[in-house]
């Protein structure tokens, strides 16, 4: 584990706000809580230092909250607001401003994957600032997305592609 996240650090290919780097980093937040290493602690750190702790460009995209997750469990052990404030100050806006994603797609979270990016970090959020209005977001977000996506029938979620062919 520890061969492999040394590895992956040392060769980079997205930006580090980026889904991918996101998921990459969850895991790199979980092998230190198993491990306590400092050469992890300090790639994370770096991270957020490069990232000036703020989410990707998309405001309202899931994508780039994503990588919030790592910034909220950082927050947890350091203590320093820089850390999620600019999380915050996204997330807020997403519950107040229409974004591109609502605008283009008619929903926020218009694929599946989104479940994966967007509520662990909404959940996360409300835990750590005891704001339980990003529950409520996260809740009417996660609804729109399950009545769009989820086959009842099938019980499994529509992909994207699936959901551009509706739109035509």
């Amino acid at each position: 584990m520890d061969r492999v996240a040394k590895w992956q650090l040392a060769h980079p290919n997205h930006e580090l706000y980026q889904w991918h780097n996101a998921a990459f980093f969850a895991g790199i937040f979980a092998a230190y809580e198993t491990t306590g290493s400092t050469e992890l602690m300090n790639a994370m750190m770096d991270m957020g230092e490069k990232n000036q702790w703020k989410p990707g460009p998309r405001f309202d995209h899931a994508d780039d909250i994503a990588i919030g997750q790592t910034y909220i469990d950082l927050f947890r052990i350091k203590n320093d607001r820089k850390m999620i404030q600019p999380l915050i100050d996204t997330i807020d806006r997403i519950k107040t401003e229409p974004g591109e994603q609502a605008k283009t797609h008619g929903i926020t979270w218009w694929w599946c994957d989104a479940l994966f990016m967007g509520p662990p970090t909404l959940v996360k959020l409300a835990r750590t600032t005891r704001d339980s209005s990003y529950l409520d977001l996260n809740d009417k977000l996660f609804r729109e997305t399950y009545d769009l996506l989820y086959d009842k029938q099938e019980h499994l979620y529509a992909g994207r592609d699936i959901f551009d062919r509706c739109q035509r």
